[in-house]
């Protein structure tokens, strides 16, 4: 007897040949209770029954045929010499069924056993490579608020001192709830991974709103990485730390996403944030090195944060304020039984998380020393908030601290003995509140302990420090002890930046050198700019040395200033030098400057050698002209250059020239290529060439696809075009679904081209239809093409329905059709309405319409503007009543920018002051514009000091380059 399977396809061979394939595959399948064909594959021997009674059954049947036709004594066949009888006997196929649902079941058991078998070794093998890390992950649970970087709280009266860490009760707040939502969604089966960033000043309650979050929402069973550093944080990545079900914790993203390693860190986190979670990133920010992480770079200048900034727009931003306002009852609920929180209750501000941190006490401790130790001890501090306040991120050296504080102090204060800075010392390291102190120890990197010769200062104390200190420019000894004491180039090369705003351009010059010596490609770079107009050999050799680096700012400035003058040639020279090492940038700039100045042949010249390079968007330009010049082979091999470097825009344009070529089936292919990236841009341009052709049909097939894979733009492409045809049952159909996917830019589009074509019926119903979705874009865009029109009579009667359906920005674009119509009284009252309702475009037109028209909340208007950050409103008042003779109420307006930080002002006030006669006040104030560090007033009192002023204003003597370069200070 063979194995059930040989001897189920000796059953189907006995039907098939002795019983005339009777009773049918159907009929059995029936009787089984089985679908159609199952019964035939087990007489095929390919699958194995399921059910024991329904195969006795069909073998049965099978039975009952064979003893109709009379041959069941019959041989099967000659080898095994059984009779038909015996091959269907019920009672063998029973053991048999049984035997190998055993045999199954042991072959089960055993890859179970090697499955798991593998998997413990598997485990054993990651447990090893985690626990080698330098900081390896732990249970989430495992974790407390102290060890992820929570700041402890003042004790409160009634807890004994020394107590411990403190950590007050928790009062929720609006942005808790976000918070909570964002991580409860990303720890669930099969969620992608998601990066929260966390944004706030200081001590605003960031890490603890973090803590509280993962506490309640984050699985136990999930794994937290907290790395001490960018290489702690790469070392994990590279181990693959970061599995499903982890969170990684990082408090001052700052410190992980700036210079030198920020862009590695960025890198690796979006490969990591492209893979399978659930995973959970969670990170804290300040404002202000969020905003540098994610500033638009200038034209011509390297992109510095650019995988940073790629990073920053996938998070999930969760703002936390500073205060409690609105939360207050539920903060004296909680502070009957908190003694921290009853003491900061107590005080009266809604700040509390800055005076639970001991914020306020750290500022007093610094605004108001005591003894002499205390004033020197101030010193230390100061200086350490002007090292943060200009740049320096890394821990301060002691030796920079004693060298810089002479500058902070008077004459008699410096009378002292040579113990002063062990007394200044530790005043400053006081401990306040039993929470926090002004200077603080730096951890090691590694192991226990702390670093011997450096301190840190406290991050509440940096933030004031900001604020107090902005329009200060620290003494010489400051600047001296940076150049003598720094040695991280990024730390060097920012406070270079910051004294060249302030036009301490000598101080910059040594400290962009000392910065240079140390490796900062930027300094490099700087160093060539400014030395080019003195030593242009010594400039390249810089300018190739930074590029070696990475940075090619040197380079691209140097090629620029022959190529402002069209000397092409040796603008292509240096852009060739900056190739070499990677940066292409030069070379397709230049080659936009020849194509403007009608050199074809040498733009593509530049365009080649940058593709050469292996710059994927230089092949992309280059095979367009290409291909406009009829080269079509060239073009398609510089497109499938591009498209080997996996460049999705290449694969785009490959898929055009396919279609340009007629071969629309693989230029679909290669749109579907596309599309499996995340791109619809091929389905979009293959429509367009379509498009262009006439062929409307097959052009809204192709813009179909795009829509199908989520592009909504492209709804609003096919309703356009079924309009333009006239289907407007089609598109009315294509808007609602462009509406079903909150598209409401698509119907408004409609509407519009209705409105041209003359149906103002049809236009104003799709607008209400939009407003009935929530959105007024329809009454907007319909106004603004009746008043293109001439037709204001048409826009004021489709705002004022906007307005009557509460849209605010109707109100503002109607009092803006006033306001053209010379009609300001009837624009002011809708202005104020609008700005009521909390819209900021609204407050700034009331306030410049305002400040026209003299009104007596001009100045009010103005300041709020102000406030929020566009001082020019207020600074053309001043203008207004300087020009009305008000001289008094221009200068106090002017005093009221300055103390919002404005340097333009001072400037403004000098200018008055030189005009009356006043040179030594013009000078004092034009120094004082200058010590605000902004960049461009700085560029325009540059004329006016041409080389520099001196740390404590007065203007620097002629100097060079060159000769500061050999110069020690």
């Amino acid at each position: 007897m063979g194995d059930i399977f040989s001897d189920l396809k000796r059953v189907g061979a006995l039907k098939r040949e002795l019983l005339s394939g009777q009773p049918s595959d159907r009929q059995l399948a029936r009787l089984a209770g089985v679908s159609h064909g199952t019964a035939g594959r087990w007489l095929e021997g390919a699958q194995l029954p399921q059910d024991r009674d329904g195969l006795i059954r069909v073998l049965g049947a099978i039975k009952a045929e064979a003893a109709a036709r009379g041959v069941l004594n019959s041989l099967v066949d000659d080898a095994s010499g059984e009779t038909v009888a015996q091959l269907l006997d019920a009672g063998r196929w029973g053991s048999a069924f049984e035997a190998e649902r055993e045999r199954r079941a042991q072959e089960s058991r055993a890859d179970t056993e090697r499955h798991q078998a593998r998997e413990a070794m598997e485990r054993e093998v990651i447990r090893a490579r985690l626990t080698a890390l330098s900081d390896p992950p732990r249970p989430v649970r495992a974790w407390s608020a102290r060890r992820l970087g929570v700041h402890p709280a003042i004790p409160g009266h009634s807890v004994a001192l020394g107590s411990g860490f403190v950590l007050p009760r928790y009062v929720s707040r609006p942005h808790d709830a976000e918070l909570r939502t964002h991580l409860s969604a990303a720890t669930t089966a099969g969620a992608a991974p998601c990066l929260v960033v966390l944004e706030g000043g200081s001590c605003t309650g960031k890490s603890r709103a973090a803590f509280e979050a993962v506490k309640a929402v984050v699985p136990d069973d999930f794994d937290l990485l907290f790395p001490a550093d960018p290489a702690g944080l790469l070392e994990a990545l590279a181990a693959d730390a970061l599995r499903p079900g982890s969170v990684l914790w990082l408090n001052e993203a700052q410190d992980f996403l700036a210079e030198p390693d920020g862009e590695a860190v960025a890198a690796a986190l979006l490969r990591r944030l492209d893979r399978d979670g659930p995973l959970l990133v969670v990170a804290t920010l300040w404002p202000d090195h969020r905003e540098s992480l994610t500033a638009t770079v200038p034209f011509g200048e390297q992109d510095s944060h650019r995988q940073a900034r790629a990073l920053l727009a996938q998070a999930h931003r969760v703002v936390v304020p500073r205060s409690f306002a609105g939360c207050l009852e539920a903060v004296r609920d909680a502070a009957q039984d908190d003694p921290a929180l009853a003491d900061a209750f107590r005080t009266g501000t809604d700040e509390l998380t800055q005076v639970l941190a001991a914020g306020p006490d750290l500022v007093n401790h610094y605004e108001n020393p005591s003894g002499q130790a205390g004033v020197h001890g101030r010193a230390l501090m100061r200086a350490a908030m002007d090292a943060h306040r200009l740049g320096v991120t890394g821990p301060l050296p002691l030796a920079l601290l004693e060298d810089a504080a002479a500058g902070y102090l008077d004459a008699a204060d410096r009378a002292v003995g040579l113990d002063w800075f062990t007394h200044a010392l530790a005043y400053a390291r006081t401990d306040i509140k039993h929470t926090t102190r002004a200077l603080q120890d730096v951890p090691r990197t590694s192991g226990m302990g702390v670093e011997p010769t450096v301190l840190r200062l406290a991050d509440y104390l940096a933030q004031h420090g900001r604020r107090a200190h902005r329009a200060d420019c620290p003494p010489h000894s400051f600047w001296e002890a940076a150049y003598r004491h720094l040695t991280r180039p990024d730390d060097l090369a920012a406070l270079a930046d910051e004294a060249d705003k302030r036009l301490r351009k000598r101080w910059a010059s040594r400290l962009w050198r000392r910065a240079a010596e140390q490796g900062s490609g930027w300094a490099l770079s700087v160093c060539a700019q400014q030395l080019w107009s003195e030593d242009r050999e010594a400039a390249e050799g810089l300018a190739c040395e930074a590029a070696s680096q990475g940075d090619f700012r040197g380079l691209y400035t140097l090629a620029f200033i022959p190529e402002h003058t069209r000397d092409f040639a040796e603008a292509e020279r240096v852009s060739l030098l900056a190739s070499a090492e990677g940066g292409t940038f030069g070379l397709r700039r230049l080659s936009e400057s020849r194509l403007r100045a009608g050199d074809t042949v040498g733009a593509e010249r530049n365009l080649r050698q940058a593709a050469d390079a292996g710059d994927t968007e230089a092949m992309i330009l280059l095979a367009r002209s290409r291909a406009k010049a009829g080269a079509q082979n060239e073009a398609e091999l510089l497109v499938n250059r591009a498209v080997e470097v996996n460049d999705t825009e290449g694969l785009a344009q490959l898929a055009a020239l396919r279609m340009i070529e007629g071969d629309r089936n693989r230029a679909e292919k290669l749109a579907a290529r596309v599309t499996r990236r995340g791109s619809t841009r091929a389905w979009n341009l293959l429509g367009d060439l379509v498009e262009e052709r006439g062929d409307l049909e097959q052009a809204r097939s192709l813009f179909r696809k795009a829509a199908d894979h989520g592009d909504d733009t492209a709804l609003s492409r096919l309703a356009w075009m079924a309009e333009c045809v006239g289907e407007h049952d089609e598109s009315v159909r294509l808007l609602e679904e462009a509406l079903a996917v909150g598209h409401t830019d698509a119907v408004a589009t409609v509407a519009v081209l209705r409105n041209e074509t003359g149906d103002s019926e049809g236009a104003e119903r799709l607008a209400r239809w939009i407003t009935e979705h929530g959105d007024h874009i329809g009454y907007l865009r319909l106004a603004e093409a009746r008043q293109r029109a001439g037709n204001s009579a048409g826009a004021v009667s489709v705002l004022q329905t906007a307005v009557e359906a509460g849209s605010g920005q109707a109100l503002v674009q109607l009092a803006e059709l006033y306001e053209k119509a010379g009609d300001d009284e009837s624009a002011l009252p809708l202005l104020r309405r609008a700005a009521e309702a909390g819209h900021s475009d609204a407050l700034l037109r009331l306030a410049c319409l305002c400040v026209r028209t003299d009104h007596d909340e001009a100045e009010e208007l103005a300041g709020q503007v102000a406030d929020a950050g566009i001082p020019e409103v207020l600074s053309s008042l001043a203008d207004r009543r300087e020009e009305a003779g008000d001289h008094d109420a221009g200068e106090r307006i002017r005093w009221r920018l300055v103390a919002e930080g404005y340097a333009e002002a001072l400037i403004a006030l000098a200018n008055r002051q030189a005009r009356e006669g006043n040179r030594e006040e013009a000078v004092r104030l034009l120094v004082r514009a200058a010590d605000f560090g902004d960049e461009m007033t700085a560029f325009s009192l540059g004329q006016v000091w041409e080389y520099g002023l001196e740390p404590d204003g007065s203007p620097s003597r002629p100097w060079t380059w060159a000769e500061e370069g050999h110069r020690e200070p």
